[in-house]
């Protein structure tokens, strides 16, 4: 008989004012087949709208198909990689298995992953892109793990780790900025610490594609963190991020995005999205570079996770 106490895997959902997406996501749960025993942990990061009346509704159902469902609060510092240890550190599985509020785990998500994740390991799951009109987009995200110029990597999205490793490694990190690669910063200091990374390719999410404008919104804070990643990994981006180097980007991009609109008669989103990460790297460049704000690593059992 499972052991409500000891899960298999502990599902961790961090939410921000997802109260319009994430009973999509938690009946897609309900809706898992052939799962072990598992729990839902709902990490709310400072919502302010209906996200918790949604998620307690779906709570006080009387039939899931997870043995337990938990609201743990972590609105006290609004961030991804803070909410996520929050809700590994309540979880009780032996697997942490991620996914977000606004997407839509398939119906062997759960125990794909059980079966796919050995103990010391971390692993990524299919992640198939879709837009706000239900239409897929294969080029957003291809089969396998995450292919970078350093190490491979899981995505955010779609990931799973043995729970022990997890803590081995310290967590995510809690010093990265807003949408600051803390996924790839787990996957590659797993690695170097002997933690195999690992493809499972039943485990599968439907992945939902952000707005035109929430995109171009997201481009800067991953300019600005590839400056912060390229100075902590040097084999992933050896390039010198001088004020000459950034400017020439911003420059070259903005001309490139001008020739672009001016054929297409209208603004090119994709060379629009270049400027704005571009001129995240300028921003990088001021305070990692140029000013040496280097956060130090706010890593689980650390002491600097309070």
């Amino acid at each position: 008989m499972p052991d409500p106490k000891h899960p298999e895997a502990s599902v961790i959902i961090c939410v921000r004012n997802g109260g319009a997406t994430i009973r999509r996501q938690l009946e897609a749960l309900d809706a898992q087949e052939d799962a072990p025993a598992f729990e839902v942990i709902v990490v709310d990061n400072g919502s302010t709208d209906d996200t918790l009346d949604v998620v307690r509704e779906w709570q006080a159902r009387t039939r899931h198909a997870t043995d337990e469902i938990r609201i743990v609060d972590a609105g006290g510092r609004p961030g991804i990689p803070r909410a996520r240890n929050i809700g590994a550190t309540a979880a009780r599985g032996r697997r942490l298995l991620f996914c977000d509020a606004d997407d839509r785990v398939c119906p062997g998500w759960v125990v794909a992953f059980v079966r796919g994740v050995d103990d010391g390991q971390l692993a990524g799951g299919r992640i198939l892109a879709f837009d706000g009109q239900g239409v897929e987009h294969p080029e957003v995200f291809g089969p396998g793990l995450m292919e970078s110029p350093y190490l491979p990597h899981v995505g955010n999205a779609n990931c799973a780790v043995d729970r022990a490793a997890f803590f081995a490694a310290g967590g995510y990190d809690e010093s990265l900025p807003r949408y600051g690669f803390e996924d790839v910063d787990l996957s590659w200091r797993m690695q170097e610490a002997g933690f195999p990374i690992v493809y499972v390719p039943g485990a599968v999410v439907h992945f939902t594609m952000s707005g035109a404008g929430t995109s171009l919104r997201k481009k800067f804070m991953p300019g600005r963190g590839r400056v912060l990643m390229a100075s902590r990994y040097p084999l992933y981006d050896n390039r010198r991020y001088t004020a000459r180097v950034v400017l020439r980007d911003v420059i070259s991009t903005s001309l490139g995005a001008l020739r672009a609109s001016l054929r297409q008669r209208s603004v090119d989103r994709a060379s629009a999205g270049r400027v704005v990460a571009a001129v995240g790297r300028v921003h990088g460049y001021i305070d990692y570079v140029l000013l040496r704000r280097l956060p130090e690593r706010e890593l689980l059992g650390t002491g600097r996770d309070s």
